[in-house]
């Protein structure tokens, strides 16, 4: 299933803004209305709510708890709010933090009966200590950034390669990558990891630069893979 929009790019952005998804007015607050993504930060690890197929959860992949959200920030925080440990965009206050059977908690973690996945580590030095993927992978795919459709899917010699070197990559985080891709960055695609548990999600590649979110620089052999799967594909429109 895959949403309609560009939702990486809009989770950077809105992230990155300090802002997010569904409005709410604050009185004291000298911005008044306040948008914010769906995102929960917890043991100085940040999460976002967006992972295609975890609206139903089995309760059977609810591990060990972990803890609980402490601040529930719509309604109650303004958009210079510093983002905590424990604060939720939308989670209430005491909503329980539980591993993800099968998952690093690094990775993924279970609030409120719904997955969140990781958007932003200072202890992560590369790209596989974000994204608890190896072995887990069913498919990668090539996405249209412009409505989020399937363009082409790798072939498995591809995947391997194209997964070897991005667990491998140095999470720079994205205010590395932000200022090259702020000005005349070529079109992007969306990377879509297809996970055996029936989850998928996407990240934003921007082929040109070789530049992916959320914070890192690809390889030559990355870029050559996209290349070649997008030849004669106008990224503008597809």
């Amino acid at each position: 299933m895959y949403r309609k929009i560009s939702i990486p790019v809009i989770i950077l952005l809105l992230l990155a803004a300090g802002c997010s998804e569904i409005s709410s007015t604050l009185r004291n607050c000298p911005d008044g209305a306040i948008e914010w993504v769906d995102i929960l930060k917890f043991n100085d690890v940040e999460y976002h709510g967006y992972v295609d197929g975890s609206e139903q959860v089995d309760p059977a992949g609810r591990g060990s708890e972990l803890g609980e959200v402490t601040f529930k920030m719509a309604d109650n925080a303004c958009s210079d709010h510093n983002l905590k440990n424990g604060d939720a965009a939308y989670l209430p206050e005491g909503t329980k933090i539980h591993e993800y059977t099968g998952f690093s908690p690094d990775f993924r973690v279970l609030a409120g009966n719904k997955v969140y996945q990781v958007q932003h580590n200072d202890g992560a030095r590369t790209f596989a200590d974000l994204f608890d993927i190896h072995g887990k992978l069913e498919q990668l795919s090539i996405d249209s950034s412009y409505d989020g459709r399937t363009l082409s899917s790798f072939p498995e010699e591809e995947a391997v390669l194209f997964i070897e070197d991005f667990l491998t990559l140095d999470y720079e985080g994205f205010d590395e990558i932000y200022p090259v891709i702020e000005t005349e960055s070529g079109p992007g695609v969306f990377i879509g990891f297809h996970l055996a548990d029936g989850t998928s999600f996407q990240l934003t590649y921007w082929v040109e630069e070789n530049v992916i979110n959320p914070g890192g620089f690809g390889t030559k052999r990355m870029q050559e893979i996209v290349l070649s799967l997008t030849e004669g594909l106008d990224l503008e429109t597809e």
